[in-house]
């Protein structure tokens, strides 16, 4: 079983036990253990699946608490039905942490005093973004596209874009943006700019090695590693 197919049969075995009523309004449900237990698999699963139904406001997390049930109401529009058509959060960043930093060695031999150029605006309008969480993180997107197109290969930035398409999505948005605070956005920040200072200064090793370590930090905050 492929952590994706694992991932989504979790959610959907959590809703039917709602809909059989095993599981009922304002219920808290078992601990991760308990349901690793229960469906046979493992926590990193469940707390994928508990994730992608909290974020599609089927149980909340109470600190201190628990985690509980919110709403049974499974409409067709439900965001979990695209989420059966989506990635999990996880196989997305091993996509970038597989891609991005190769992109980030083919940028600091190809990139162009233009591209330089683009980085240095995108990076100048990020600072001023820090603290404007939607702003920022379109910001950080630019940034990211732009690592893509100053690597000059038209096949790796149409991965790229698939990943991006993924990363669009409603439920990743709203995981993105729960993750963000001022500081993690300083943090970002910093990162982006010892990219960029690395493919200017065409030190391959160095931009390979930060864009690797930035990557793995927006992981951590994002699936609270």
């Amino acid at each position: 079983m492929t952590q994706k197919k694992a991932f989504v049969e979790i959610t959907e075995k959590i809703k039917r036990n709602m809909i059989e009523g095993k599981y009922q309004l304002g219920m808290r449900l078992p601990s991760e253990r308990a349901l690793a237990e229960e469906f046979q698999t493992s926590r990193a699963t469940i707390r994928e699946a508990l994730r992608a139904l909290e974020l599609a406001d089927i149980i909340e997390s109470r600190v201190g608490q628990g985690t509980f049930i919110k709403s049974i109401d499974f409409s067709d529009g439900d965001p979990l039905y695209e989420i059966a058509n989506q990635t999990s959060p996880s196989e997305v960043f091993e996509a970038r942490l597989a891609i991005e930093p190769y992109l980030a060695k083919l940028a600091t031999r190809n990139a162009t005093r233009e591209d330089l150029h683009l980085f240095e605006n995108c990076l100048q309008k990020a600072k001023l973004a820090i603290g404007n969480i939607k702003e920022f993180e379109k910001l950080d997107a630019e940034f990211h596209h732009l690592l893509a197109t100053s690597a000059k290969s038209s096949l790796l930035e149409s991965f790229v874009e698939v990943i991006n398409k993924v990363r669009m999505e409603k439920l990743w948005g709203t995981l993105k943006v729960r993750s963000l605070n001022v500081e993690r956005m300083e943090n970002y920040y910093l990162q982006h700019v010892a990219i960029y200072e690395a493919i200017k200064d065409r030190d391959i090793h160095k931009a390979t090695e930060m864009t690797t370590l930035h990557l793995k930090t927006v992981r951590a905050n994002m699936l609270e590693e």
